[in-house]
């Protein structure tokens, strides 16, 4: 079984990878698939306004900390402050905080994008069972109507049939 967990925006996510993208009875399947596909995209972008809103305050944090060293000693070299900004243990912080994040978002696309190929999948393996009923013969039997039909029908049919001939001339 492969799972897979991950936090988003302060919530616990975990999935099993082997049910959940399994395809079993193709019936319950489509049902369930477009919610499915609804709540990982939505995860996704969850994930996505995380990785950004990390970004930015560590971009920030690193802005700040630099023009703070720089005041300290104006004469440094850029390399320097580079290096003290990136010693810190401040640093190492935010930047596993961004990796955690890029790595969240990353995963998030990808089940969404493995839920829409078995969307795919399913629509696929849907359209072989119905043709391979009607090859047998073993589709659903008509509904006997006792309705009669309405005359309204063939008066319609009629009209485009005519026009239909009058613009071919």
């Amino acid at each position: 079984m492969s799972f897979v967990e991950m936090t988003v925006d302060g919530q616990e996510i975990s999935i099993d990878l082997d049910a959940e993208l399994e395809i079993g009875d193709v019936s319950s399947d489509m049902d369930r698939i477009a919610a499915q596909m609804a709540y990982w995209g939505s995860v996704w972008a969850s994930a996505e306004y995380e990785r950004v809103r990390v970004e930015a305050h560590y971009r920030n944090w690193k802005a700040n900390r630099k023009q703070a060293i720089a005041a300290q000693n104006s004469k440094l070299a850029e390399w320097k402050v580079t290096q003290e900004v990136q010693s810190s243990d401040e640093y190492v912080k935010l930047y596993r905080a961004q990796a955690e994040a890029i790595k969240n978002s990353t995963l998030a696309k990808a089940i969404f994008e493995s839920h829409r190929i078995k969307a795919n999948m399913l629509q696929s393996k849907g359209a072989m069972m119905r043709s391979e009923l009607d090859a047998t013969g073993m589709s659903t039997p008509k509904k006997e109507t006792t309705k009669k039909p309405d005359h309204r029908v063939g008066k319609m049919k009629d009209t485009f049939k005519k026009s239909k001939g009058k613009k071919g001339k």
